[in-house]
């Protein structure tokens, strides 16, 4: 048996001093509401804004469960898995159950756990299944269903089936491979889904995958309206790279995340930083797994202070000390904006969302303020400095 719980009623003091290693001591809004339906096994949506402790509000209750329903530790089958729409956001869900699983034995076994993706070899993932049986597994969709159909994996005594990023697992794109395996998986098991925007369409899409399940939200965008500065700079499409060159040049940022759509946009982009002596890079969901790796641990470690990412491939990032996101053009969306201005003012930290746009998309974003409640201040680049609009009036 373990110690008495703490942190949250319910949740044991070794995941708690585990906890205090990364200073959490206390749990934020979303995971008040969602751990105790967890713990009651409950199917559950919720929906969060970036920065809250989604993946911990998910996994907390699930490793509590697994400690408490001890009869199932013999069991050879996988007893949670957990889906993302990238490899990135994987190998992040994987190093925090890792984490919170070290020396963590039930019935005198380790817990194991397991990534599967595409970026790694296929025997060897074989081999970790039949030798070390994780009871764990972060996976994306399309490897997951491969071994799933190759009998390599078996899911039939699945407790517990988790959708993070659920919006982007149900859009068109990766919904044929979300809702095959949500069919292939134990009827019984527990289904939870979470991401920071779940439109009334993604709901919709969610019902046959979840069944009957509760559904919690945050009460309001906090960090988004009180945490972050969103900044305005109008420049046409031509000179949305000089606007950014000039922009970096004067406000010297530590870390920079900049979104743009295209691959070959984001090439552009950092073709002409480098050029001009910027330390920058780039991954999109087309490029090479260890270029993308190389790129992110290379702007992780603050090598570069400057990455360039497409929406996919920065999905769910958790990078510490972004301090600005510069989006070239603005998304079509507020849920689209929501996910871009969550990479930076995380763990109670300040940071400062930049929108370059030209008039047409300057009219888009004068929307997406007054749908999300925040304020968006014009500034000009001028004179080697980031002015306010009023200052040339």
């Amino acid at each position: 048996m373990l110690n008495p719980k703490n942190f949250i009623q319910g949740i044991d003091v070794f995941f708690s001093e585990k906890l205090r290693k990364k200073n959490i001591q206390t749990p934020t809004a979303i995971q008040k509401k969602v751990i105790p339906h967890i713990l009651d096994k409950k199917n559950i949506v919720f929906r969060s804004e970036t920065g809250t402790g989604k993946t911990l509000a998910y996994l907390l209750p699930i490793l509590q469960n697994m400690v408490n329903d001890s009869h199932g530790a013999e069991s050879a089958a996988c007893r949670v898995l957990i889906v993302s729409p990238t490899l990135e956001l994987c190998s992040q869900i994987k190093n925090e159950i890792d984490f919170l699983i070290e020396n963590l034995e039930i019935q005198g076994r380790p817990v194991c756990s397991l990534l599967v993706s595409g970026a790694g070899s296929m025997e060897r993932q074989i081999q970790c299944i039949r030798k070390d049986k994780p009871a764990i597994i972060a996976a994306n969709t399309n490897r997951l269903l491969r071994l799933v159909n190759m009998n390599r994996l078996k899911l039939h005594e699945l407790e517990y089936l988790v959708l993070d990023e659920a919006d982007r697992l149900v859009s068109d794109e990766l919904w044929d491979e979300t809702h095959e395996l949500s069919q292939r998986v134990n009827p019984r098991a527990v289904r939870i889904a979470c991401s920071a925007t779940l439109p009334e369409g993604i709901r919709s899409r969610l019902d046959p995958i979840l069944g009957a399940a509760i559904i919690c939200e945050s009460d309001e965008q906090e960090i988004l309206r009180n945490n972050i500065l969103h900044w305005a700079l109008w420049a046409e499409d031509r000179d949305k790279i000089n606007a950014l060159r000039s922009f970096l040049s004067a406000a010297h940022p530590k870390k920079t995340l900049v979104f743009s759509e295209r691959a070959e946009s984001i090439r552009e982009i950092v073709s002409k930083l480098t050029h001009h002596k910027y330390g920058a890079a780039g991954i999109y969901s087309g490029m090479e797994k260890k270029e993308r790796k190389a790129a992110l641990d290379n702007f992780r470690a603050g090598r570069i202070p400057v990455l360039v990412s497409s929406d996919l491939a920065a999905r769910g990032l958790d990078i510490e000390n972004i301090t600005h996101i510069v989006t070239m053009g603005i998304p079509q969306g507020s849920e689209v904006y929501i996910h871009r201005a969550g990479r930076t003012a995380r763990a109670g930290k300040k940071g400062v969302m930049i929108s370059i746009g030209n008039e047409t998309e300057l009219c888009r974003l004068r929307v997406i303020e007054k749908k999300l409640s925040i304020v968006v201040y014009p500034k000009i680049l001028y004179g080697g400095r980031i002015c306010s609009s009023d200052e040339f009036e």
